[in-house]
């Protein structure tokens, strides 16, 4: 029983996390999706969709003609995107490395922090990219567009530039790119991966979001987030200094902690990569 109670305030946390970090990006994927400029009354599908916050968003920019669906595989976040579900959305469990859907099915595919390659334990759908990119192919139409996004850098430590650095060379920075991986199967590389599997028109851009202070409550949240997600499992690959000044910045009853500083500034960026069939 305790395992079960144990799962279920995992997997609340975990949704309030998602909630948190969705809210915390929607500036910058609203200017996205802008750029994108998805014709209305088309037919698109959100490739790991997660708790659904975007594929809402998504299905607001095509309009009530168009439709959207989204797929993941946890049951959990098909479950939580049900609620207050449009109704142009549509939401299903589904695997990306196996699509159900028809050839020539949707008009255009958007799929975000869902393609990382990597070991299947730590998350990933594939370490190799090649099969889920033939599959966003084969379900889009003619002339279909694919746009795939990742988290592509950030600067979260004002004033601590070498901690940060330092940081940044631990596991979980670098994750789920691990030793041995191959080169063309990190995320940068994803126009290749593209170019493999027959797209045409193939693009890359980087898009920037600033974090300023005064920093709300969502804010402070997601960033302590990231923090845990980056630098979290950090304390035995870092030297002792540096693990007890990273927890005095990261401590909310510190003196010292960094999201507490009147003049914070840091910033992130998602890279999208485009391609048409």
């Amino acid at each position: 029983m305790k395992n079960e109670v144990d799962a279920t305030s995992r997997n609340r946390d975990s949704m309030q996390d998602d909630a948190c970090l969705s809210e915390f990006r929607r500036p910058l994927f609203d200017t996205i999706i802008e750029w994108l400029h998805l014709p209305k009354g088309t037919k698109g599908l959100d490739a790991g969709c997660g708790i659904g916050f975007y594929t809402k968003i998504l299905a607001g920019s095509v309009g009530v003609e168009g439709d959207v669906t989204g797929i993941d595989l946890s049951r959990e976040c098909i479950a939580h995107a049900k609620e207050n579900q449009a109704p142009n959305v549509r939401f299903e469990i589904g695997n990306l490395n196996s699509l159900r859907f028809k050839d020539n099915t949707f008009d255009w595919i958007w799929s975000a922090d869902s393609l990382w390659p990597g070991p299947k334990e730590l998350g990933c759908p594939a370490e190799d990219p090649a099969t889920i990119i033939k599959e966003f192919h084969r379900t889009l139409k003619p002339g279909g567009m694919v746009a795939i996004l990742f988290f592509s850098s950030y600067k979260f430590l004002p004033g601590y530039p070498l901690l940060e650095a330092r940081l940044n060379t631990t596991s979980g920075a670098t994750a789920p790119f691990i030793q041995g991986m191959k080169p063309m199967h990190h995320v940068m590389n994803a126009k290749h991966w593209l170019d493999e599997s027959g797209f045409k028109d193939i693009s890359a851009k980087t898009f920037l979001s600033d974090v300023n202070a005064p920093l709300d409550d969502n804010t402070r949240n997601a960033l302590s987030i990231f923090f845990q997600m980056l630098w979290g499992e950090s304390a035995g690959q870092v030297s002792e200094e540096d693990r007890n000044l990273f927890k005095r910045l990261r401590d909310p009853s510190s003196d010292d902690n960094i999201l507490t500083n009147q003049h914070y500034c840091g910033f992130f960026t998602y890279t999208v990569f485009k391609g048409v069939k």
